[in-house]
This record gives C-alpha cells, structure tokens and sequence, in this order.
C-alpha cells in the first residue's frame, strides 16, 4: 500500500505482459513452424527450431526478471512489502530507527499550522501515532499514506526534542494525548506522501 507498493505493482503488470506477449509470439511462431511440411527447412521468413530455442530462453529470463523485481519491491500478492509486515509484525524493535513504512489513517488525531498527529494501522499489529512538525499534508482517515522518519518512544520531558514541535502548540489538550500516549511509540516523520486518497481506485 505504498508509492513503492502502486509502483511495483504497475512495474510487475507491464512486465507480465511483456511475458505475455513474448509467449503469444512463441507459440504462435510455433505453430507456424508445426505447419511447414518443407522437410528441407523453413521457407523465406518462416521460423526456424534456432529461432524458437531463442525466443523460448528469452521468454525464460525476462519470466526470471518479474520474479526479481517483485522480491526486490517486496511484492507479496499485491499486500505491504516485507519490510512493512516485518515493522508491524515489531515495531519495538524499531525504536531509534529511521524507518519508511505504508499503513492506512485510522484516526486524525489533530491538524494545525505548526503540524499535524494522526495514527496509521498496517495489516498486522497495532496502530502507531505519527507526529509531523511541518505542515500537513492533505489527508483524511482511510487514505492510504508512505511515512519516513524515526520511530521513538513519547515521553512528555523530551517531546519538543523528539518530534520537533511543543506538544502545547499542536495539542488542543495535551494533557489528554499524554495520558493516552506517554510511553507508546510513535514515528516522528520527516515526509510524509498520500498514496492513496479515500475512494481512490489504483
């Protein structure tokens, strides 16, 4: 669910299409050559046993292509990349880390001048606070959106150092947000990229 995710889907479809035109040209080069009754060979501009084995192993290697693009992107079926599963599946392990994971909005938690707090869920785990202290991007709930930054855990002394903004500024009640978060984790984001808006087809 990620640019990566759109991306790698598209670059997975032109590439199977690719194999599947490259294998229409085969079996249709085929099956002309099948037809030839010319024990002798080919006639002028038929197809020879040559030209078959050629197309065959190029059908081979860009079929070895597809599959290598989508382990590079992380393709698992059209879900999150590996790495998206594996920092939901423990995003403990993450603290103090720069990570870029894609998730969907499941709560606006606050938008202002000064930034903006709002929590993602991927497909597995809980839903994590992200923190931007930069103007907002343009979102709702349910858009699907990439966040890059450092995943910490919030703490009320050392908020304004941890994600760029005092906590007064961007809360309406602080207070309120610290007795639901403080000691949870959350990213503090450096970007953040809609992916994909609410009811936006792929």
């Amino acid at each position: 669910m990620s640019t990566a995710v759109r991306t790698t889907r598209s670059t997975s479809r032109r590439a199977g299409r690719a194999v599947t035109a490259l294998a229409a040209a085969v079996l249709g080069m085929g099956g002309l050559a099948a037809c030839s009754d010319d024990s002798a060979g080919p006639e002028a501009g038929g197809v020879s046993a040559e030209d078959l084995q050629r197309f065959e192993d190029e059908l081979a290697g860009l079929e070895e292509r597809v599959g290598t693009i989508e382990t590079e992107m992380g393709v698992d079926g059209g879900g999150l990349g590996a790495e998206d599963t594996a920092f939901w599946d423990d995003t403990q392990s993450y603290v103090g880390q720069e990570v870029t994971v894609s998730g969907e909005v499941s709560e606006m938690v606050t938008t202002t001048d000064v930034g903006s707090a709002f929590r993602i869920a991927g497909e597995s785990g809980d839903p994590i606070a992200v923190v931007n202290a930069s103007a907002p991007a343009e979102m709702d709930a349910n858009d699907v959106v990439q966040v890059s930054g450092t995943v910490v855990q919030v703490q009320r002394d050392t908020f304004e150092e941890d994600f760029g903004v005092a906590a007064d500024e961007l809360f309406e009640d602080a207070d309120a947000w610290f007795e639901a978060e403080e000691g949870s984790l959350a990213i503090s984001a450096d970007r953040i990229e809609v992916l994909q808006a609410q009811g936006q087809n792929d």
